[in-house]
């Protein structure tokens, strides 16, 4: 697997405790890594774009409501 590959997702952003989650259509999970708070986007289908850092961790560049 590279580390640090671009990547671009899509799905609803939930919280999990308190780190941001992003449940995907087919069921998985990916923990995001962002930097300011996305209160107004929880509960809301959006893309995120990224960096991969692990198995299942994405550094957020950018996270737009769709």
């Amino acid at each position: 697997m590279a580390r640090y590959r671009p990547i671009i997702l899509e799905g609803l952003l939930l919280q999990e405790g308190r780190q941001p989650v992003l449940q995907m259509a087919d069921g998985g999970q990916w923990r995001l890594l962002a930097q300011g708070r996305q209160d107004h986007l929880l509960g809301r289908h959006v893309r995120v774009e990224g960096v991969r850092e692990g198995h299942d961790i994405v550094a957020v560049d950018r996270i737009t409501a769709r």
